[in-house]
């Protein structure tokens, strides 16, 4: 059993087919069932058009979205919202899946919006689907590195307006927490400065102006699925034992095989890491497929995303819909619920400094760690009754391990007793009152808002 879709099952792998004619017969049945009907890899024209395509047929269930930040050679890059009343600020938690950090790693852009068509194809057929579309809101964002994409090449064009290949920066080694070690990179890859890239800053904009409290980040290949920390010295995550149970319960559907990332092989800079210590929402890199190049591999594609063929059985599919599951789940995150004055702008906020790595230069040069400011905000606008449930992440952050002192291993159960700056204000920008919220994983804390509604409706001082 496979979940609550019926999904067919192949009796052999591809390679196991009596010549081309079989083999092409055997893609076209399984294409079939895979909810796009793909057989061949996406272009980017693809990917835009579909995307495009898909918010235009169904609105109210699929929005299009352009991310802030245009790649270095001047292009836009696309995403879907996906969830019921999509435009409505409803406060549902958020699953942030993408692809392609790596431009060369076309399984990865491939399973994240096959993923989009399966929720959106089966909303009001399944009912597990529908629920959860009830209760989740969920980002794609296939392609997130689309001048590496078009060059068929792991790293971005870099800040070289040419796209030398000497230029190329691998964005998942730019993101700020623990950038510039150079576990997994070096000088150049790692691109000039934490955060420089504009294709992690539009990851990062994303996560930090949604309450995500799943990401995934899709790539190939090796059949691994990883969580923090990447590198050993960083020690375990102050939530190992959340995310170790997440891991477990996800790999049990696609055999993947989990575990720590730095066990696999020790990087920084990498998404999961960033995401989770920015914003304790828990962040998590699928390695698709077993093969790496990306020449005739589209059958290992389907097979992986159904689990069919040499795949039976073990579903990505059903892996991404446990983390759905998770991410829709209150018992994992946190939930602020009160009531205001209705139409009333609701805001979130946290700034705290996150830490590079002691930077490695030329020359066994280290330079010190460089802080790097972050700042979290999300909004939501109260409903006509004025009452509203606000699935959030935590406020208590995890302790990092990178630090302005260097790196200092923490550990599970180190974290942070922060607090959310919430304020209730006008449409105008006019702000009404101001509460600190401290609210921990599976917590809920009611938030009155009593000041705000009488000002808010004329019948106390106005600033």
């Amino acid at each position: 059993m496979l979940g609550s879709l019926s999904i067919p099952a192949a009796t052999a792998g591809f390679a196991e087919s009596a010549g081309p004619a079989a083999a092409a017969q055997e893609l076209a049945a399984q294409a079939a069932a895979l909810p796009s009907g793909r057989t061949t890899y996406r272009t980017i024209t693809d990917y835009n058009d579909e995307m495009l395509a898909l918010s235009t047929q169904h609105p109210g269930l699929v929005k299009h979205i352009t991310l802030p930040h245009k790649t270095r050679q001047g292009r836009e890059v696309y995403g879907i919202e996906v969830t019921h009343d999509v435009d409505a600020s409803d406060g549902k938690p958020v699953l942030f899946m993408m692809g392609m950090h790596h431009g060369n790693e076309w399984p990865s852009g491939e399973h994240t919006l096959e993923f989009a068509y399966d929720l959106i194809n089966n909303d009001g057929k399944d009912p597990r689907i529908t629920r959860l579309l009830d209760q989740a809101r969920v980002i794609f964002v296939p392609v997130v590195n689309v001048d590496g994409f078009m060059l068929n090449r792991r790293t971005s064009c870099g800040v070289s307006p040419t796209c030398a290949s000497s230029a190329g920066v691998d964005i998942n080694r730019n993101y700020p927490f623990g950038w510039g070690s150079n576990a997994g990179s070096n000088a150049t890859t790692r691109g000039p400065g934490p955060g420089s890239e504009p294709e992690i800053q539009n990851v990062m904009d994303l996560t930090s102006a949604n309450q995500v409290t799943v990401l995934i980040t899709n790539h190939t290949s090796g059949h691994t699925l990883l969580r923090p920390p990447l590198e050993k010295r960083a020690g375990d995550a102050p939530d190992e034992a959340a995310y170790a149970a997440l891991t477990d319960a996800m790999a049990a559907k696609n055999g993947y095989t989990g575990m720590k990332s730095g066990f696999d092989y020790e990087t920084t800079g990498e998404t999961p890491d960033w995401s989770y210590y920015a914003t304790r929402g828990l962040g998590f890199t699928f390695e698709i497929m077993k093969t790496q190049s990306t020449n005739n591999t589209y059958p290992e594609v389907i097979e992986d995303y159904l689990g069919t063929g040499r795949y039976e059985g073990k579903s990505n599919r059903e892996a991404f819909m446990v983390a759905l599951e998770y991410a829709a789940d209150p018992a994992g995150h946190s939930v602020i619920t009160g009531q205001g004055p209705k139409d009333a702008v609701l805001t979130i906020t946290k700034d705290f400094d996150l830490w590079t790595a002691p930077i490695k230069q030329a020359g066994s040069v280290i330079d010190p760690p460089i802080a790097v400011p972050t700042h979290l905000e999300s909004r939501l606008i109260t409903p006509t009754n004025g009452k509203f449930t606000w699935h959030v992440n935590p406020s208590v952050r995890p302790a990092p391990a990178y630090t302005e002192t260097g790196v200092v291993a923490t550990g599970p159960g180190q974290f942070l007793k922060e607090s959310w700056t919430l304020t209730c204000a006008r449409p105008t920008g006019e702000v009404l009152e101001t509460v600190h919220v401290t609210v921990d994983r599976g917590e809920k804390v009611d938030v009155r808002l009593q000041e705000c509604k009488t000002r808010f409706n004329g019948n106390g001082p106005k600033n």
